[in-house]
């Protein structure tokens, strides 16, 4: 890093450069812990009662639909099924990290303007 940015900075834009490829290297380590705990929640059921409901709801819909399909219609079913749990599964953990990373930033900023919180 030193042969990049040398220790004496004359100039804001040199300073502005390191300070955006802190952040850009701190936007990457986020994401990657982000995503990390994402995995780890993932598969564990809400205990939101209004979450659960609309749980049920759907796989009693899904169970009745699949009890009314013939066979080829069932593969093609499950296909769609698949394709879909792919993309939610994609946008979720997307949503997830882009909440992460904004929770950092919005911590950093409190701290910055003497919001009295400090990270642990």
């Amino acid at each position: 890093m030193g042969k990049h940015f040398p220790k004496k900075r004359e100039t804001l834009s040199e300073y502005a450069a390191l300070e955006n490829a802190y952040l850009d290297g701190m936007r990457e380590i986020l994401s990657e812990v982000a995503a990390r705990r994402h995995l780890e929640l993932w598969g564990m059921r809400s205990n939101n009662p209004h979450i659960r409901k609309a749980n049920d709801d759907s796989s009693y819909a899904i169970e009745c639909l699949h009890s009314s399909l013939n066979e080829n219609q069932h593969e093609l079913y499950g296909f769609m099924e698949e394709a879909m749990n792919a993309e939610q599964g994609l946008e979720e953990e997307e949503a997830f990290v882009v909440g992460f990373l904004e929770g950092y930033r919005f911590i950093k900023e409190l701290q910055r303007s003497g919001g009295g919180l400090t990270l642990v």
